[in-house]
């Protein structure tokens, strides 16, 4: 079979389009659960379903089991990606951070560029970036919009790894919330 180097040319571009469409445009959500370690010595199981847009986690919602906080599972839910979960001097606390300059406009342009919210009353509060203890600023999360594909239940082991959470290569604003952190 003999194909011109014209046509050839032409199929090569048009599944290299095809390719690269299929890599940046994934969309649907992500759901898994994964240990979080808190201030207090636990380690709890967290839900956490991010949905995607052109492969950018957009939202996210939590769901955490604190019966002490509340006898029903707590939703969290906002279009952050969360850093931190963990408990304060008796309140709970969430800390996400806008992962594209559109959060970072819908959340009024926040600096840094964290946000933070308490449980109280059993209702989630937005509260300004002073009033989030530092005893929480390490990350308990996983740091990446997304654990490997395929992942269900994500350990703190393996969350903590060389390939995660533990990485050399991982920012430090996003390991640890930094209050001079910024998009410049």
């Amino acid at each position: 079979m003999h194909i011109s180097l014209s046509k050839f040319i032409h199929l090569m571009v048009v599944a290299t389009g095809i390719v690269v469409l299929g890599a940046c445009s994934f969309f649907g959500y992500v759901t898994w659960k994964e240990e979080v370690q808190l201030n207090d010595g636990r380690v709890i199981v967290v839900e956490q379903q991010k949905r995607a847009g052109h492969g950018i986690a957009r939202e996210a919602w939590l769901t955490i089991n604190l019966p002490e906080f509340s006898a029903q599972p707590i939703v969290w839910h906002e279009h952050l990606s969360p850093l931190v979960v963990n408990i304060d001097g008796g309140k709970l606390y969430v800390v996400g951070y806008t992962p594209t300059v559109v959060e970072f406009k819908q959340y009024g342009n926040p600096r840094p560029f964290y946000v933070g919210f308490v449980w109280k009353g059993g209702v989630w509060s937005r509260i300004s970036f002073d009033r989030i203890p530092a005893r929480i600023y390490v990350t308990n999360m996983l740091i990446d919009g997304f654990p490997p594909r395929g992942t269900a239940f994500l350990t703190l082991e393996k969350k903590n790894g060389s390939d995660m959470n533990g990485r050399a290569t991982a920012p430090p604003s996003l390991k640890r919330i930094d209050p001079k952190a910024s998009f410049e």
